[in-house]
């Protein structure tokens, strides 16, 4: 029989086991002083950070490099490799027709219409009669000429303002028809406002004495010394047995005579008004006038072969050589309203002695002579308010 007997287990006697001394932590010098170790910051989702280190910081044993030089493979052609440089020139000549300045092609001068500017014009060195860009026209408002126009009625059921903005619209008309300038006309600029002068063409008309105002008579002044141009005509109508007082009025050249002595000019001296001949470059900046046409102050009341009555030749007003406006007492403008066209209609034409179909188109031309030459002479406005941007 086997009997159990029930007896303490053995109790285990605890020791606390001592952790092996640690060597103290001592910080080794970099490979390279220049390019220090770095350890870059592991993104969000990564588990733990693991350093980064540059390659440059570390020196790899490289195989020693053969002291002779290798030679390219003889069976393998470097010069189809990438374009080669050859010595030589280049020959033949490139031609195109109707070509015009690299220029004028490159440039959008519609571009350069931000209302900042009254014109711009460029010209192909090449041929006169390619110009670009574009030009708005007005003319000059003041009271007294206005009253003065009222009162004596020179114009036949118009005024004065409506009758000059159809003149510059007929001459815009054509200068669009015969160049590629845009040609816009706007409304009249007052004769004694600061804007005057930025607007580089102006067209003064009178068919009566009137009086100006000092303050006129300084800003028409400025304008004529800082490259404006000016197109003053008489164009009163005149019968066959006129009088001298009739021929001319006395009142523009008054006002322009006040405005230089507003700017300290003296005629004769710093400007004066000096006859121009055929041979002037007005006449032929852009079609070749060679010979005055005759206004509307010629045509009234006389045959074809009648002598004109106005004097045959134009005034320049010329400001230190430059030629800064022209004086005119024939009446071309009226024929840029179409008045010309008018009259010519309602008389009978195999009666009446008026003329006018052989002279209009040559007015014309003379007009756009005008205004090219305002805008592409030496020093014009219209090139200093460019310049000056």
């Amino acid at each position: 029989m086997v009997k159990f007997t029930k007896r303490q287990p053995p109790q285990r006697i605890l020791s606390r086991r001592q952790r092996p001394p640690q060597r103290p932590l001592v910080r080794r010098p970099a490979l390279q002083a220049a390019t220090p170790l770095v350890a870059v910051r592991p993104g969000p989702s990564a588990a733990h950070s693991l350093p980064v280190f540059q390659s440059s910081a570390l020196r790899l044993p490289t195989a020693a490099l053969p002291e002779r030089p290798v030679l390219p493979d003889p069976n393998f052609s470097a010069r189809h490799i990438g374009p080669q440089l050859r010595v030589g020139a280049l020959e033949g000549e490139r031609q195109g027709a109707d070509e015009i300045d690299l220029a004028l092609e490159l440039m959008d001068v519609q571009a350069l219409d931000t209302g900042r500017h009254r014109a711009v014009v460029i010209v192909d060195p090449a041929d006169r009669r390619k110009l670009k860009g574009f030009l708005y026209l007005s003319n000059v408002y003041s009271s007294s000429i206005e009253r003065a126009e009222r009162e004596t009625s020179r114009r036949l059921f118009q005024n004065r303002q409506m009758e000059e903005k159809r003149m510059l619209q007929g001459l815009a008309d054509k200068m669009i028809t015969s160049t590629q300038v845009h040609v816009e006309v706007l409304d009249a600029v007052a004769l004694d406002d600061p804007q005057l002068l930025k607007v580089p063409f102006v067209l003064l008309t009178a068919g009566a004495p009137f009086d100006f105002t000092e303050a006129e008579a300084a800003n028409i002044g400025a304008y004529l010394t800082s490259g404006g141009f000016l197109f003053a005509e008489i164009v009163s109508s005149l019968r066959p047995n006129y009088s001298d007082l009739e021929l001319d009025i006395p009142a523009v050249r008054s006002l322009i005579r006040a405005g230089f002595r507003a700017m300290g000019y003296q005629e004769w001296k710093d400007w004066q008004f000096k006859r121009l001949e055929t041979t002037h470059p007005i006449y032929h900046c852009f079609y070749d006038v060679n010979s005055l046409p005759r206004g509307m102050r010629d045509m009234h009341y006389l045959k074809e072969e009648s002598p004109p009555l106005t004097p045959d030749y134009l005034e320049g007003i010329v400001v230190g050589g430059q030629l800064a406006g022209v004086y005119s007492m024939r009446g071309y403008a009226d024929f840029w309203s179409g008045s010309g066209q008018q009259e010519w209609e309602a008389f009978d034409v195999v009666n009446s002695p008026f003329i006018a179909s052989a002279e209009e188109p040559l007015v014309y031309d003379l007009g756009v002579n005008l205004v090219v030459y305002a805008l592409t002479r030496e020093g014009s406005l219209a090139q200093q308010l460019v310049d000056a941007d």
